[in-house]
């Protein structure tokens, strides 16, 4: 692998313990701004639809999120939206509704805008057959069809895919795939109930190249009962020697309160934070040290792909699919839970199957809750997002592509920009932000000061640690 252009920051699990008490506290992920949390079944749903159609004036390419729930076994880390069903037939009333979700959703957002981008994800998309997932895949190209550079991405399952679900994936046109690891080690996987092999892993890999296709990642995640500074340097090292394209390294989020079945994970070897720390510290060295790029907060990438690249250049971007390297693309959900973003709104799907098929029969897409921005919050939405992904923001840009004197709108908040300032974290130079390379292990906190819900917020929500 070549070497790394972008300067490595210093690791996470470095940085002074002072600064890291300084700055704990709970806080937003951004996948959104506002955030999930403040999502609302009393949104105007006329309004909504109004400002979808609006959109189509352009014509520009869209984003398309399909969710599959389904899963075979439960993973006892698992914090998604998951329906557990043992064959693939109890999947075909569910893609029924899908099919009506597209129609109904034809009326709203105009087939002829190009696809630019989908991710299916679950659950395991690969829990169906290889049969219904080209009739699912057939019937949604047909309405929206992808575009000659198109990214289409599925997350694939190692221990239930068969050599004809490849073919179907390649034959219409995927190609970025993203498989569940979590870990490499036999006990680790044996305690949180995914029975996963090194050699399953390694066979669809080599597939899938044997396929033409080497746009592989990775996910695993750090945290888990069992899991040591030695068991995760074993599996970074594992993981290198694959060479996925991308690797995401998640922070198990212990919810049990939101999550039942994590309960069975409440065990002695469960760990804390500090050892948490300590196990993406173990993988961060071994990852950079390999070559990979740190993006964000918890991903890798080669030195080539077009993540880093995106990451360079300054147009990364952020969606409730994560990184994501299409910017300004609207993003429209599909599927139970599933949520959207639409020109100025955001639409969250049904959770109940039930409610989810009835409204589709009556006509109407499946909204259970929703927001519509206001211009305010568009406008900070675009200043978190960006210094979120890209660490850097020049004021002056920004105020006139948003018609505003950025010191005086934010006179209050970069005020607040001093203690990080004065701590090395960030630099406020000639109208620009730029987050220093210690900086980046903060950028949540950074992007918090700008955010005008978080004083109620975090007297009512929870949310994860930030350092």
């Amino acid at each position: 692998m070549s070497h790394s252009p972008f300067p490595v920051p210093p690791n996470p699990a470095r940085v002074p313990p002072e600064l890291a008490a300084r700055y704990a506290t709970a806080g937003p992920r951004y996948t959104s701004y506002p955030t999930a949390p403040h999502f609302t079944p009393e949104v105007d749903r006329a309004e909504l639809e109004a400002r979808w159609k609006a959109g189509n004036t352009d014509g520009e390419p869209i984003s398309v999120y399909l969710h599959i729930p389904f899963c075979r076994e439960r993973c006892f880390f698992c914090g998604c939206f998951t329906h557990i069903a043992s064959k693939p037939e109890a999947a075909d009333a569910y893609l029924d509704d899908l099919a009506r979700e597209f129609d109904i959703t034809a009326g709203l957002i105009d087939p002829a805008r190009p696809l630019e981008q989908l991710s299916m994800g679950g659950g395991t998309p690969t829990f169906l057959s290889p049969e219904r997932l080209d009739r699912l895949l057939t019937r949604l190209f047909a309405l929206y069809r992808p575009s000659p550079t198109a990214e289409l991405a599925i997350e694939i399952d190692p221990r239930t895919v068969v050599p004809e679900h490849v073919d179907v994936l390649v034959a219409h046109g995927f190609n970025r795939f993203s498989m569940g690891v979590q870990d490499f080690n036999e006990r680790v996987l044996e305690i949180v109930h995914r029975r996963q092999s090194h050699a399953q892993t390694l066979d669809l890999v080599e597939r899938l190249r044997a396929a033409g296709h080497d746009a592989i990642n990775f996910d695993l995640i750090y945290g888990l009962p069992g899991q040591s500074p030695e068991s995760m340097r074993d599996t970074a090292a594992r993981c290198i020697a694959i060479a996925p394209s991308r690797i995401a390294l998640y922070s198990y989020a212990h919810v049990p309160w939101m999550k039942g079945h994590q309960k069975i994970l409440e065990r002695p070897d469960l760990p804390g934070p500090e050892q948490k720390l300590a196990l993406f510290g173990e993988a961060y060295d071994a990852f950079t040290e390999a070559g990979y790029v740190p993006v964000g907060m918890d991903h890798f990438a080669r030195p080539e792909d077009e993540m880093t690249k995106a990451l360079l250049d300054g147009t990364l971007h952020r969606n409730f699919m994560g990184y994501t390297t299409r910017r300004g693309l609207d993003l429209v959900g599909f599927g139970v839970s599933a949520i959207s973003s639409v020109a100025r709104s955001y639409a969250q799907n049904e959770k109940n199957f039930d409610a989810y098929a009835e409204s589709l029969k009556n006509g109407q897409r499946p909204l259970e809750r929703g927001f519509l921005l206001s211009d305010d919050d568009a406008m900070r939405r675009a200043l978190i997002i960006d210094l979120f992904c890209n660490f850097t923001l020049d004021l002056a840009a920004f105020g006139q592509r948003w018609a505003l004197d950025p010191q005086a709108v934010f006179a209050d908040e970069l005020q607040r920009l001093t203690p990080f300032v004065d701590d090395g974290l960030l630099e406020i130079r000639d109208r620009r932000l730029t987050v220093s390379p210690l900086g980046r292990a903060f950028i949540r906190n950074i992007c918090m000061v700008f955010d005008r819900y978080l004083e109620r917020d975090l007297a009512q929500r929870r949310y994860s640690q930030t350092v």
